[in-house]
C-alpha cells in the first residue's frame, strides 16, 4: 500500500514540475519583452551589445528559438537590460522544459524565420506541409502499386 502511493506522489510531482516548467517564461519570451520593453530595435541591441560575430539575423533566431545566446552574450545582455543573468539560463532551461526543441516547433519557427510571418501563419504553413506530403505519399504508392505485375 505504501509503495502505491509513493508512485502516486512521484507521479504527481512530475506533472506539478511539468505545469510549473509550461508557465515560466522561455527565453524566447523574456528576450522579446526586455528588448521592448527598453524600446530598442534589433539593430540597437545588435549596436549595444558590440560583438562582430553577431547579426541581427542571429537576434531574431534568438526570439524566436531557433537558436539560443552564448553564456558570453548571455553576460552582456544581463548588464544592458540590468536582469540577473541567471534569469537568462533559468528561461533557457524553461524552454528546453517546455519542449521548444521539438522538430514540429522547429519546422515552424524555420517558416517564422524565413517568411517572416506570425507564430500562427507558420503552424498553418507546417499542417499545409504534412498533409501536401501525406497526399503526396499515397499518390506514390498508390502509383507504384499499379504498376506491380500479378503473376
Amino acid at each position: 500500500m505504501g509503495k502505491i502511493i509513493e508512485k502516486e506522489n512521484i507521479e504527481k510531482s512530475k506533472e506539478k514540475n511539468l505545469e510549473s516548467a509550461k508557465n515560466k517564461k522561455g527565453i524566447e519570451e523574456l528576450l522579446v519583452e526586455l528588448r521592448t520593453k527598453k524600446g530598442f530595435s534589433r539593430v540597437e541591441l545588435l549596436e549595444k551589445l558590440d560583438n562582430s560575430n553577431l547579426t541581427e539575423k542571429d537576434i531574431k533566431k534568438w526570439e524566436i528559438g531557433l537558436k539560443y545566446p552564448d553564456l558570453d552574450t548571455i553576460y552582456k545582455l544581463s548588464e544592458i537590460y540590468r536582469v540577473p543573468s541567471t534569469e537568462f539560463v533559468i528561461a533557457k532551461n524553461n524552454s528546453y522544459e517546455k519542449g521548444l526543441a521539438g522538430i514540429n516547433k522547429k519546422i515552424i519557427r524555420w517558416f517564422v524565420y524565413t517568411l517572416n510571418v506570425s507564430f500562427y501563419i507558420g503552424v498553418v504553413l507546417t499542417i499545409l506541409l504534412y498533409v501536401l506530403t501525406f497526399i503526396f505519399a499515397l499518390w506514390f504508392f498508390v502509383t507504384m502499386a499499379s504498376q506491380v505485375k500479378k503473376p
